[in-house]
Formats: C-alpha cells, structure tokens, sequence
C-alpha cells in the first residue's frame, strides 16, 4: 500500500466540495463571507476552539473508560484504543450533543439542512 502525496490527499479531501466555489465571498486558500473580515477571524477563531475543546472531552471519555475497564491508564493506552460497537455510538451521541450545544446559535433560524452534512450535525433536534 503506498502513501498519498500531498496533492493526492488534498485532491480526494475536496472531492464533491465543487459547492463551495459557489458560496459567497469563496476565494481558494482564503474564503470570507462577511463584509468585516474580522468577524470571519473571530468564526474561524471559535470554531478552532470548539474542535480543540471536543478533542479534551473526547480523550476524557476515553481516559474514563480505560480507568472503569482496566484499572489504569497510559498516553499509550489512550493512542491505541479501539472503542467497542457500543462505545462508540456513546461517543457519537455525545459529539452530536456537544457540537449542537456548543454551535446552536450560529445556526437557529436556519431551516432544513442542504447538502451540506456539517450542518445537518448542528441544527437544533426537531
């Protein structure tokens, strides 16, 4: 099995993302959508945090789950676990949770999801 190139990779990372082009302010590299760049920043800042704040939770739960299955827990322990089935739905419900918690207000008013699945993860529960 052979390593993908970093344009290989970026190339199969894009694919079906042709919509994006399409959004307003779409610029390669560097989209904007709002007439204050600023407030662009401040998003980008937000949601960077939300996705560092999950990754804590997420290895909190796993940290959790090694202690309650084996009595101890290493960095190593954390790096090679494997959730079971159950595991991970739990892990799963609890990111749906948190992300629509975290970035319900970005999206209230908004109705049914698009095409864009990231969306559909953070609209309020109907």
């Amino acid at each position: 099995m052979s390593k993908q190139t970093p344009d290989e990779r970026a190339k199969k990372l894009s694919e079906g993302l042709d919509y994006v082009k399409e959004l307003p302010g779409f610029e390669r590299g560097h989209p904007h959508y709002f007439k204050d760049p600023m407030i662009d920043h401040l998003l980008e800042i937000v949601l960077q945090l939300g996705a560092e704040m999950w990754i804590i939770r997420d290895r909190q739960m796993v940290t959790e789950y090694l202690l309650a299955t084996e009595g101890k827990v290493t960095p190593e322990m954390i790096e090679a676990f494997k959730p079971t089935p159950e595991f991970r739905e739990k892990m799963k419900e609890e990111r749906r949770t948190y992300t629509r918690r975290v970035y319900q207000s970005l999206y209230e008013g908004i109705g049914p999801a698009g095409e864009a699945a990231f969306v559909s993860g953070v609209l309020k529960a109907r």
